[in-house]
């Protein structure tokens, strides 16, 4: 027997994917964008009294007729409900509306009656509606529509019973009655009482919201405000995160202790000692930033002023050949390229798309945080935690830099046909941020970091272990004092490969140790740390235990000089934010593009420019501190 389908369709920013949660108790990524959803997401939702049903969250949609591009939103969301009606299957389409906008929420109400499906309006955000001074009679709605109303807030967990027995009760209707014509402005003024009570709050509210907005939304005043907050920002995961990274250190270096004790000198304790503890062990120390930023990040999202940041850089987007629309991919790819290119699909126009699916990957995503965060802490620890905190949000904006500038580059060269939109966007009101979603969001990042940690960091970690056992065709030089498994490291088949790509590299303050680096990078960005840390491990395991930073900073040379330096450190961190050294992201890039030829593009030309501006950092940075 076929399930059942509930098919969630909705306005963005309507509470759809709140909804969704609250009955299946899936854990969909909400924010106050459109694009968040930019797949078909399902979830199994058990209803009291009755079979499992099928619960589909379907694209954020403005429409589902007239002409739509096939890759956006409204046409995956159209041809999902379109296969849905022609298989005949039982299923019952959900329409979320947002209380608050009812008027615009009808006008989809209209066409999803033709779609010949069974209908039922859910209204959310209730609680909003009767703070701005009404609230909505759900039995006068339904009856000038014809269908099933529910009035709730997804707030309210006591109404998810109650929901889901009306959609399995709809269930059993054959489809919606075909609709008359409705006056969508008459019939919000029937449905919508005025609540006197709540009026006076309502105002003083929205007069808070216009005062904020003011000063936020200021073509001058608004982005010194956004820059400093993303300062603060950045500061705090110092601030924060810096003493849980230094116990999370500590540990790793004590159980590394107990094991060389308890198994004594040999391949075994190298093993878990320096490819687990020094590759997993290392990269995991840094997940404390990760979370913090995560979480930060999810507050300022939360409480509606990360959305005004589109308009902030609506006109800035748009010069380069963007737009507003673009946003939105940006602003995911700084949790992560991949679905951040899927997320793309939301741009109409193709050219615009395809010049934000290239500028995606040089922005700054979180995968690069834990070598951003070695780097500034080993080299820049004598400076103030603002300084630091500026570091990083100038890494951030860096890397918006450099996509504006390829994006201009793409549009005089390879893609002609970019014509920038009209940004249509709905504001959120200012919320105060549910700490339960939040410690949600907070959850999620860790488990999935521990997660990549403990199985792909992990693997990569021991097959560099391996590769630096193995011997390889080139001797190196070892450093003044060095223990035989640093000897033997030296010789081993990764240095050869990393030395081999020295004559390359040097310009740039690259040793065969972080070309080794930048290799085992290219598999997941943090691999770079957990590479540094296995090589580091072996390399000065004859000495006491120490954290990465500290043997960074006493790494030395075969004439004893010291290996690295602040401008070092710059060089590859300029490398770092052009070269798209993921391979996920380029197979991201494929999926979308349906053809090589644009991956192999984003390799050629950003690891290119990524040597070049390393270079050129390296060379003026050695410059200006010697």
């Amino acid at each position: 027997m076929t399930t059942p389908v509930v098919a969630l369709v909705g306005r963005p920013n309507s509470g759809k994917s709140s909804l969704f949660n609250a009955l299946t108790g899936a854990h969909a990524k909400v924010g106050n964008f459109p694009g968040v959803t930019v797949e078909v997401l399902e979830a199994e939702l058990k209803a009291p009294g009755s079979e499992p049903l099928r619960c589909v969250d379907l694209p954020g949609v403005y429409t589902v007729e007239g002409e739509v591009d096939a890759e956006s939103d409204e046409g995956h969301a159209r041809r999902f409900l379109d296969e849905l009606h022609r298989s005949g299957s039982p299923a019952l389409i959900a329409q979320v509306v947002d209380s608050t906008q009812l008027a615009l929420g009808l006008q989809l109400t209209v066409e999803l009656r033709r779609r010949g499906l069974p209908l039922v309006l859910i209204a959310t955000q209730h609680d909003a509606l009767i703070a701005q001074g009404f609230e909505l009679d759900a039995d006068a709605l339904s009856q000038a529509l014809g269908v099933p109303v529910i009035a709730t807030s997804v707030r309210d967990a006591a109404l998810v019973e109650r929901i889901q027995k009306v959609l399995v009760d709809a269930l059993q209707l054959k489809a919606t009655p075909p609709s008359t014509a409705i006056d969508v402005e008459a019939t919000v003024r029937q449905v919508l009482r005025p609540r006197e009570d709540a009026k006076t709050a309502f105002a003083r509210a929205r007069a808070r919201s216009e005062r904020l907005d003011a000063v936020l939304l200021h073509p001058v005043v608004g982005p010194v405000c956004f820059l400093g907050l993303m300062t603060a920002l950045f500061a705090a995961v110092f601030f924060v995160a810096e003493p849980i990274t230094a116990l999370i250190d500590a540990a790793n270096q004590a159980l590394g202790a107990r094991i060389e004790a308890a198994l004594g000198p040999g391949l075994l304790s190298s093993l878990l000692v320096d490819g687990v503890l020094g590759g997993a062990g290392t990269v995991l120390a840094f997940l404390p930033q990760i979370v913090t930023l995560t979480v930060a990040l999810e507050l300022i999202d939360a409480s509606g002023y990360l959305a005004r940041g589109t308009f902030l850089v609506d006109r800035l987007l748009r010069v380069a050949g963007l737009g507003g629309r673009s946003f939105v991919p940006l602003l995911s790819a700084h949790a992560c390229a991949v679905p951040a290119i899927s997320s793309a699909r939301i741009i109409r126009d193709p050219g615009q798309r395809l010049r934000t699916i290239l500028v995606l990957p040089l922005m700054t995503c979180s995968a690069r945080l834990p070598t951003y965060g070695l780097l500034i802490s080993t080299f820049f620890a004598s400076q103030s935690v603002w300084l630091r905190g500026g570091l990083f949000v100038a890494l951030y904006f860096a890397g918006l830099g450099f996509g504006l500038v390829a994006s201009l580059a793409l549009g005089r060269t390879v893609e002609k046909t970019a014509r920038p939109r009209p940004l249509v966007l709905e504001m959120p009101p200012y919320r105060l941020p549910r700490a339960s979603v939040v410690g949600r969001v907070g959850l999620r990042t860790a488990s999935r970091f521990v997660r990549d940690v403990g199985s792909v960091i992990v693997i990569a970690a021991l097959v560099l272990w391996a590769l630096l056992t193995v011997p390889g065709p080139m001797k190196g030089s070892p450093p003044p004092g060095a223990s035989p498994r640093a000897v033997a490291m030296h010789n081993s088949l990764a240095a050869s490969v990393g030395r081999a790509l020295e004559p390359i590299t040097r310009p740039a303050g690259f040793d065969w140790r972080l070309n080794v680096g930048l290799i085992g990078s290219f598999g997941a960005r943090e691999l770079m740390v957990g590479t540094l840390g296995v090589i580091f491990g072996i390399e000065d395991a004859a000495d006491d235990a120490a954290p990465l930073a500290e043997r960074l900073r006493e790494a030395r040379r075969a004439d004893g000089t010291a290996a690295y330096s602040g401008a070092t450190a710059l060089a590859l961190m300029a490398f770092f934010i052009i070269a798209c050294q993921c391979m996920s992201t380029l197979a991201a890039v494929r999926r979308e593009t349906r053809t090589w030829r644009w991956p192999a593009f984003l390799l050629v030309t950003t690891y290119a420019a990524a040597w070049l501006l390393a270079v050129a950092v390296y060379q003026a940075s050695s410059a200006l501190l010697s």
